[in-house]
């Protein structure tokens, strides 16, 4: 054998680390070390989602609860208008509507703000479904907005 293949294969086999490892997903039961991976773990993620933002402009938000449940947020442009736009187009979705406007239309007539004839073109979207969608996301919009008030 060669001196310096000698060498190298003497360098391989004095290895103090075992390398990159396959880590098995469970819950850290030491409650220290679960909220300093909780901590880490939070920043990587927010890190990771203002890099998705930033590169491709995409709309982000997301919202985590610690173990303690205290609220995080991170969102681009903003919690509220993310979860806006995610609900309206959910509701959209299952009513039948065409945007937004659509949808302003349709609670206006709910509270008896606009015009019967505002509904005609959305007869298939039951009205009690569409009550409780408006009512979901203002709910959602305030708690959203009350969780990121404590933690701001």
């Amino acid at each position: 054998m060669e001196p310096a293949l000698a060498m190298a294969s003497a360098v391989k086999s004095k290895r103090t680390s075992r390398g990159r490892q396959k880590i098995r997903i469970k819950k850290i039961e030491n409650p220290e070390r679960r909220a300093v991976t909780f901590s880490k773990r939070r920043k990587g993620l927010f890190v990771m989602a203002a890099e998705l933002c930033a590169r491709t402009g995409a709309h982000a938000a997301v919202i985590v609860f610690s173990p303690s449940g205290r609220p995080y947020a991170y969102s681009y442009p903003s919690v509220d208008e993310v979860l806006r736009r995610f609900l309206v187009g959910q509701f959209r979705d299952r009513a039948g509507l065409g945007g937004m406007q659509e949808l302003v239309q349709m609670r206006a007539l709910l509270l008896g703000e606009g015009d019967e004839r505002a509904a005609e073109p959305h007869r298939g979207a039951v009205l009690e479904e569409l009550q409780r969608g408006v009512e979901e996301l203002e709910k959602l919009r305030r708690f959203v907005l009350a969780k990121a008030d404590v933690v701001g």
